[in-house]
């Protein structure tokens, strides 16, 4: 009896799990129909690599599933998800290196990361208007793209806060999840669309800049023909590793000499400068660094020179002067790269505040010896300028 009753039931569950089986395969959705109204996004898609990757693991159905959406395209719409936790399903080795900010020692104050969530770690831009939604969320990044040019942003067209879901810089931000592709195949156009200063100018007015890399490299001897090859963004930005230990991929975007010089390294930095690339690095920041921190020095004394004219007829004059040294200084030290991204640029910059911080306190004081931060800079620093530039073009041939 009890052998009777477990035939039963085995009977019972096979033939349930198949017409579940048939219930499933009779119902399911048969994705060559999307091209029916997704033409062109259907063609994309399936010639990718993601075409063998089913519509519905990035697009959530509503009840109806796709079906409804079919039947009712405009009442019944497939949600959209723009987080990487979707592309880890699959990619989980490019998802680990990306999500830094979910590791256990991840520092919110002294690491940036496009895995950590702006309404997170800097709440304080949600509401600064258009510009922080484009470069600082994916809903809005994917609108900013959508035009190459670096300050093309289509302020109209940025989403507004309450609809924004995906605050961090996900893959889908840079990624088309389609094609896979970049969404611009120019690595500096791609990056300078949120690194740049949103084409801020020297008006006297402004004496704060950030995030000047677009300016900087967009200028540069890696652009015009100066560098022996020419190299974007993730040729230094992105290390490629692939070892039998080990695959790196550069999605933590960690701009690191050591790994540049790896001769496993898919960037062939190693086949000029071999082992010596750390060294030349240190040496093109070094009197950079040494400026920037000699200027916030004279920057101090500057301002309480212009402070100490406050009511003057000279006030104005050296007011806009002052502004004006800042905004050189903070274009150069917010940039981040101290020269790497443009080292002539950097010197020219750094010399011209100087001498706007020197106009200010001499107006203050009337001391013609009152600002000499770093004597001799500018010969010094040209000097190293041409070292590094022979250095380079030795290093070419």
């Amino acid at each position: 009896m009890i052998h009777m009753m477990g035939e039963i039931l085995r009977s019972i569950v096979v033939v349930t799990t198949v017409l579940l089986f048939l219930t499933t395969v009779v119902g399911a959705v048969d994705f060559e129909e999307c091209g029916d109204c997704h033409g062109e996004t259907y063609a994309v898609w399936s010639s990718s690599p993601h075409g063998s990757a089913s519509c519905e693991i990035c697009h959530t159905t509503s009840p109806g599933g796709f079906d409804a959406h079919i039947s009712a395209p405009f009442t019944s719409s497939p949600n959209v998800s723009l987080s990487s936790e979707v592309c880890g399903d699959c990619h989980s080795g490019i998802y680990d290196e990306w999500n830094e900010f979910g590791e256990a020692d991840f520092d919110i104050e002294a690491i940036a990361s496009h895995s950590e969530p702006t309404d997170v770690a800097e709440p304080y831009i949600l509401h600064r208007g258009a510009s922080c939604v484009a470069c600082k969320s994916t809903d809005g990044g994917i609108l900013n793209i959508a035009d190459a040019e670096p300050y093309a942003l289509d302020e109209e067209s940025i989403h507004d806060l309450e609809v924004v879901e995906e605050w961090a810089i996900s893959c889908a931000a840079c990624h088309d999840p389609h094609d896979t592709g970049p969404r611009i195949d120019d690595s500096i156009l791609l990056c300078g669309n949120c690194h740049n200063t949103e084409g801020a100018v020297m008006d006297g007015n402004t004496p704060i800049v950030r995030h000047a890399q677009w300016e900087l490299v967009s200028t540069s001897g890696y652009v015009d023909g100066t560098h022996p090859t020419s190299i974007g963004c993730v040729d230094c930005h992105m290390v490629e590793i692939s070892t039998d230990e080990v695959v790196e991929t550069g999605h933590t975007f960690d701009f690191d000499a050591v790994l540049l010089s790896n001769p496993d390294s898919g960037n062939n930095c190693s086949l000029c400068h071999r082992s010596s690339l750390p060294s030349l690095i240190e040496k093109k920041q070094a009197p950079i660094a040494s400026h920037i921190s000699a200027l916030n020095s004279l920057k101090e004394k500057a301002g309480n020179a212009l402070e100490s004219i406050n009511g003057t007829d000279a006030y104005e004059e050296q007011r806009v002067n002052y502004n004006n040294g800042q905004f050189y200084l903070t274009k150069i030290e917010n940039d981040g790269s101290l020269g790497i991204h443009n080292l002539e640029t950097a010197t020219n910059d750094l010399v011209a505040a100087e001498e706007l911080f020197n106009k200010v306190i001499i107006a203050g004081d009337g001391s013609d010896e009152a600002g000499k931060p770093v004597p001799g800079f500018s010969a010094f620093i040209s000097i190293a300028l041409f070292a590094a530039v022979a250095f380079i073009v030795r290093k070419g041939h």
